[in-house]
């Protein structure tokens, strides 16, 4: 017969056992996910945190291959990415993946298929199961580069439903359509509004350094015929600028031979504003641009679009952000000097594609309901500004482009509720402060 003493440190020790096994290991799990903020779970490997026994599972490192596929959950259409600070992504023991192809087969070791998804199962370290074989995931790749698309979905968008939205991402061979970004196009104008995505923390682990890809404008959007790319030559917009200004055609005035003073196809949502080259090369759709004075492109605008993947990287936020232009770029007309609405295409009837007069890129954090909308002005021969609402930049100590410089773009920032009374094409989102 066992004492009572003997007993009771029986019952201890199992005490002990019970928390050395269960409760320490699901506290630091715990205390690891807590890290993770829950709003942005969809959008980089919150799902890669092993179980509270640290079970270990699989691991794939997306850029090792050119093209790699584009992988998402089985069954899904929601891009994954790592966990900030790393460039793998993780995967459970088990965990089935979709390897993704879009326009072509993905192929596994030396097998060329003609499959645009394959699916795999993690088993360990980088090892998948994928038709009832074991590869290693550097063996999968897709046979041709991944083909990107452009369409309408059917639905309205901006103020009393006056823009179309568009979609583009990239068509899964079954049915499945992995959004990259949305756009609100005008009709009307034959410009976007303005264009929408999540902008993931993991953004400057992002791949850089490859190729451009050439533009493109899709089908069945644009009702101006021929190619809308070359509104944007040099040569071409300096004449239709210069006849609505009274010049001559050949006059260098404002759109010069050499330097950056002329209309750049300026991106609305950045090339580097994504994670994946599948990504950064969709964003070359002409819907995804308006015309932008270089000066004020590559220098100002440009530190914006980082201004805002750094905060997201560093916040460890997933944010959802819109890009947008707003009004009409004037400059006076050479005989009569009075202010001259500029557009790219010019005929009997028509004036479209307008220069906008400010590109603006509002900045929200679904979780804090927290927000700031960021403005640009586009004209680099305008001397002076008038704020289209309260600046509040002097509060928003991450935004560092020059806010006093004339050539690269005077810069601002105004909160949410009060950019929506100047801009009612603005979502309307919850406001409960500014995005600091």
């Amino acid at each position: 017969m066992l004492t009572k003493t003997v007993k009771i440190v029986l019952i201890l020790a199992g005490v002990v056992i019970v928390v050395i096994i269960v409760v320490v290991p699901l506290a630091i799990h715990l205390m690891r996910r807590k890290k993770v903020d829950s709003s942005k779970a969809s959008f980089y490997s919150e799902y890669v945190y092993s179980n509270a026994f640290c079970q270990i599972g699989c691991s794939i490192d997306p850029f090792e291959a050119d093209p790699y596929p584009l992988i998402v959950l089985a069954n899904t259409n929601t891009f994954l990415y790592p966990n900030p600070g790393e460039k793998i992504l993780r995967f459970k023991v088990n965990q089935r993946v979709d390897f993704i192809c879009p326009g072509g087969g993905v192929n596994v070791g030396s097998l060329e298929t003609d499959n645009g998804v394959l699916t795999g199962t993690c088993k360990k370290g980088t090892s998948f199961k994928i038709k009832r074989k074991t590869l290693d995931s550097s063996e999968i790749r897709c046979r041709t580069p991944i083909l990107r698309d452009i369409r309408a979905t059917g639905n309205r968008c901006s103020w009393f439903d006056r823009g179309q939205e568009l979609e583009v991402g990239f068509i899964v061979e079954d049915g499945r359509f992995l959004r990259t970004l949305s756009i609100c196009f005008n009709q009307a104008k034959q410009l976007s509004e303005f264009t929408y995505i999540e902008q993931t923390p993991s953004i400057n682990q992002q791949i850089l350094g490859t190729p451009r890809p050439p533009w493109l404008q899709g089908s069945g959007i644009y009702n101006i015929k021929g190619t809308i790319s070359n509104l944007y030559l040099k040569k071409n917009q300096r004449t239709t600028i210069n006849r609505l200004l009274g010049l001559p055609d050949k006059s260098t005035k404002y759109i010069k031979n050499t330097g950056d003073y002329f209309l750049a196809r300026g991106h609305l949502t950045a090339r580097s504003d994504f994670f994946y080259a599948a990504q950064q090369n969709a964003t070359f759709y002409m819907q995804n641009i308006a015309p932008q004075w270089q000066t004020f492109n590559s220098r100002n605008w440009n530190q914006i679009e980082a201004d805002v993947r750094n905060y997201a990287a560093a916040s460890g936020v997933n944010l959802h952000v819109w890009t947008g232009v707003h009004g009409i770029t004037t400059l006076p007309h050479e005989k009569t000097g009075l202010p001259t609405q500029l557009y790219l295409f010019v005929n009997e009837t028509s004036k479209l594609i307008p220069v906008p007069e400010i590109f603006w890129k509002a900045v929200y954090n679904p979780k804090t309901e927290r927000g700031v909308c960021l403005i640009g002005v586009n004209n680099p021969y305008q001397e002076t500004f008038s704020p289209i609402c309260p600046d509040i930049s002097k509060d928003i100590d991450w935004l560092h482009c020059d806010r006093t410089s004339q050539k690269r773009g005077f810069c601002y920032a105004c909160n949410l509720t009060a950019i929506r009374f100047a801009m009612p094409i603005l979502p309307r989102i919850t406001d409960r402060g500014l995005l600091l």
